[in-house]
């Protein structure tokens, strides 16, 4: 595996309403030199795939229900794959996009096997179904397997949780779990990595991202551990977390 490599979640729009991406943030991630820029990706009832990161919209309508003019009457801000790529795709940053629903993958498995360039994108998902559906309409298209899954609509504690659960577990599961979808990585929540997993995902030659990480200490503990990717909203302060030395504290305990 190479270096530590870096990742730019949801757009670098996470303290933006909604998560919704500007063009403005998503031009940032090649300023910043990211391996990888993430966007959260979903479909509206009118087929247009749009970049949010939240379903509800301020009304508390939900998204999927709603045609793009409904949307944008509510943020204005939001894109369209189709305008996003105007950005994106000058750029030589490799784009991942987080499936949000599930119900949407073959949706957003057709644009992508539409697009001329397939080693420029990948899809992303927690549901093995839908990257299963996404190999059979884009089989191009890289999968990298979100871990741990956790329910529609579930909360922060809820995933921490279930990613502490696995701790113990991911890494003798890991084959299976690659195989099943044949993931290209996997991204992981932080809280489920330990070095035993990372070596059983370098074992398959399969990197492994960390999700989300905006704090120093969690940062240099997912490097220590052997990640080869850091998803993080932070890029420039996790890169100076890190710098040249290495945190030897890397079994740590199911916190940050």
């Amino acid at each position: 595996m190479t270096s530590l490599r870096w990742i730019a979640h949801a757009g670098l729009a996470a303290d933006r309403p909604g998560g919704t991406p500007t063009r403005l943030t998503l031009t940032g991630a090649e300023r910043l030199k990211v391996d990888w820029l993430e966007i959260d990706v979903r479909c509206p009832a009118d087929g247009t795939l749009v970049l949010r990161h939240d379903q509800l919209l301020p009304s508390r309508r939900q998204l999927a229900e709603l045609s793009l003019d409904a949307i944008r009457s509510e943020d204005p801000d939001v894109l369209t794959l189709d305008e996003a790529v105007e950005v994106l795709r000058p750029s030589s940053v490799p784009t991942l996009v987080d499936l949000k629903d599930s119900r949407d993958a073959a949706a957003v498995a057709r644009w992508l096997a539409a697009q001329p360039d397939p080693d420029a994108w990948a899809i992303c998902s927690d549901d093995p179904e839908a990257l299963r559906r996404a190999r059979e309409i884009a089989p191009k298209i890289a999968r990298w397997r979100t871990l741990p899954r956790v329910a529609p609509g579930r909360g922060e504690g809820a995933r921490r949780i279930a990613a502490c659960a696995l701790r113990s577990l991911l890494s003798a599961r890991l084959p299976r779990l690659v195989e099943e979808v044949g993931a290209a990585a996997l991204s992981v929540d932080r809280y489920a990595v330990t070095p035993a997993l990372s070596a059983a995902a370098h074992r398959l030659t399969t990197p492994i991202a960390a999700w989300t990480v905006n704090s120093p200490r969690a940062a240099r503990r997912m490097n220590a551990a052997g990640v080869d990717l850091i998803t993080t909203d932070q890029i420039e302060r996790m890169r100076a977390a890190i710098g040249p030395s290495q945190d030897s504290a890397a079994t740590g305990r199911c916190d940050e």
